[in-house]
């Protein structure tokens, strides 16, 4: 997946990275991507609408790139603030997209669990979320072999405000969100554990490669 081009900006030739993860559908790449985004981008679920989601004129006036997923779930903004994961699994005629979804949100819980003693919630559309705020949105896409989950967690407060400024208040909202404002729903996990952001990523990655949670959900319950 050498080429990638933004659904709403004319040209993404400045971004060094390609920002959504779905690389890892590349057969010869690793299973796994944990990465910080370089440069900030707006990225819209499958079926969204990017002027239902979207500050359209801000993005525009800001040249923010907007990107459309191929997986479900909401908008969301990448930035340097945020840790981003990819994670493809093998399957066969497997489409039970809540295995798949509910397994990627208990390695994620798991970690958090595991190395920084934060117990988190899995919430509606497997959020995960902290004394009722959210700092995790996941997605998930099932192309023929493949099950891919990809998800943003939200590290650091200096993202709030490219959030409000972008994107919306949700068309679709979950109903713990209790229509609360983004700055008043979301909370960055700076607010709650101590981490670089360096080690955060790194030590997340080298987490699920030696636990496995790449081989998937097919031994659980």
């Amino acid at each position: 997946m050498e080429k990638f081009r933004p659904l709403l900006s004319e040209n993404s030739d400045f971004l060094s990275e390609e920002p959504l993860g779905e690389s890892v559908l590349d057969t010869d790449a690793r299973p796994i991507r944990v990465w910080q985004p370089k440069h900030p981008v707006v990225v819209l679920g499958r079926s969204q609408k990017a002027h239902k989601e979207i500050h359209l004129d801000n993005t525009k006036k800001d040249a923010i790139p907007v990107f459309k997923r191929m997986g479900g779930g909401g908008c969301v903004v990448l930035d340097e603030g945020c840790a981003c994961v990819a994670i493809r699994y093998e399957r066969e005629k497997e489409l039970n997209i809540d295995r798949y979804l509910r397994h990627s949100s208990k390695a994620i819980q798991a970690f958090l669990y595991e190395t920084y003693g934060l117990a988190t919630e899995i919430r509606e559309n497997y959020d995960l979320s902290y004394q009722g705020k959210k700092f995790l949105g996941a997605s998930l896409y099932m192309p023929r072999e493949w099950s891919v989950y990809s998800c943003v967690i939200l590290l650091q407060n200096d993202s709030m405000e490219k959030i409000v400024k972008y994107l919306t208040p949700p068309s679709k909202q979950p109903a713990y969100r209790e229509d609360r404002k983004h700055e008043d729903f979301l909370s960055p996990l700076e607010n709650h554990i101590d981490f670089t952001i360096a080690d955060f990523i790194s030590d997340l990655e080298t987490f699920l490669y030696e636990k496995k949670w790449y081989l998937g959900p097919q031994d659980e319950d």
